[in-house]
């Protein structure tokens, strides 16, 4: 699928308002409270990458081979590595470091690695891995084995088989009441932010539609997220599902439609491109600069909090992007051509 730029766009937005999120919450007490809330919203985020997938995931399954086993090894490509760098990345600094706040143990790291939904050793009640932003990587990953499977069935068929596999499994969730963390994370309502991007997809194709119907969706989008995103709780996944997954699927499918509109910014399109990498790393900034403000506490006040929130985007920006192109990348063009047999750079999968 070629480059959508505005999804483009949308991808680097969700990854730096998570990046503002958790650079906003080390330093709350200073910010004002209007921007803080402001900050908070970031949560949704997540959720617009989940609506995001969904879109893609359906869009190239429309123009690519189809086979099972090759899209799995394309998603594999894509997601694992730089996750699985970041991952041991994080162990070696917290082990280095001595970070008391941080429980390692084998298991946990080897079910993180794995993607294995698990209660985290720190946050018990939390299902987190060791990288806490990889949490969202196991909803990922399901949903590729999800959608591998549909891949076995023709025609329109698929769409009906997709959409009913992913509400049966969030209809249990919500019947049962799993407690498992395999369970809870197989049959959460955020299962259906996938579905959304599915659906915008489908409805891109066949009706893209003008600029009145996409800018009335994004004008719904961006109020329907203004009134319901300040209510959402964030670990209640009903309520975020709502709150941020309803604007994310208006959002996606408006921008979506707009698309010969939208014109190229080599900026945004980089970040966008980086964004995966914004993600997984930002951490490795926010937590160093964490230790600087808590070092220099007469430098603290409103500005100087706002200011923190800035340098922290700014550094993770150019963090991911150095490691897009210099690891990420790199990565999955030769791991595309070692697994796959390829050899065109043109044909490593974008997401």
């Amino acid at each position: 699928m070629n480059k959508i730029y505005g999804i483009q766009y949308l991808r680097a937005f969700a990854a730096l308002s998570v990046v503002a999120l958790h650079a906003g919450k080390r330093v709350e007490a200073d910010l004002p409270a209007p921007l803080y809330d402001v900050l908070s919203l970031g949560h949704g985020g997540v959720d617009l990458f989940f609506v995001i997938s969904g879109f893609i995931m359906w869009s190239i399954s429309q123009t690519k081979e189809t086979d099972p086993a090759g899209f799995l090894v394309r998603r594999l490509i894509r997601v694992a590595p730089p996750y699985w760098i970041a991952t041991l990345c994080f162990v070696l600094m917290s082990v280095v470091i001595g970070a008391s706040w941080v429980e390692l143990s084998g298991p946990h790291i080897v079910k993180s690695l794995a993607f294995v939904p698990h209660f985290n050793a720190t946050e018990p009640t939390r299902i987190w891995p060791v990288l806490v932003p990889g949490w969202t990587l196991n909803y990922e990953m399901f949903f590729y084995m999800l959608f591998a499977a549909t891949l076995l069935v023709g025609g329109s068929a698929r769409f009906v088989v997709l959409t009913g596999l992913l509400l049966a499994l969030v209809a249990l969730g919500y019947a049962a009441t799993p407690v498992d963390a395999i369970a809870i994370t197989y049959t959460s309502p955020l299962l259906l932010e996938f579905l959304g991007g599915v659906v915008g997809a489908r409805i891109w194709q066949s009706a893209p539609g003008g600029l009145l119907r996409n800018g009335l969706l994004i004008a719904m989008a961006a109020v329907a997220f203004l009134v319901l995103g300040p209510q959402v709780d964030p670990t209640d996944y009903w309520s975020r599902t709502i709150g941020f997954g309803g604007p994310g699927i208006l959002l996606v499918s408006g921008v979506a439609g707009l698309a010969g509109r939208v014109p190229r910014l080599a900026v945004l399109e980089r970040l966008g491109d980086a964004s995966y990498a914004i993600y997984l790393f930002h951490l490795f900034v926010v937590l160093p600069m964490q230790v600087v403000w808590v070092a220099l506490p007469g430098l603290h006040g409103p500005v100087a909090a706002i200011g923190f929130v800035l340098v922290v985007l700014g550094l993770s920006a150019l963090l991911g992007n150095a490691l897009y192109l210099y690891m990420e990348r790199p990565l999955q063009i030769g791991l595309f051509n070692l697994l796959l047999h390829r050899n065109r750079r043109a044909q490593v999968v974008s997401r």
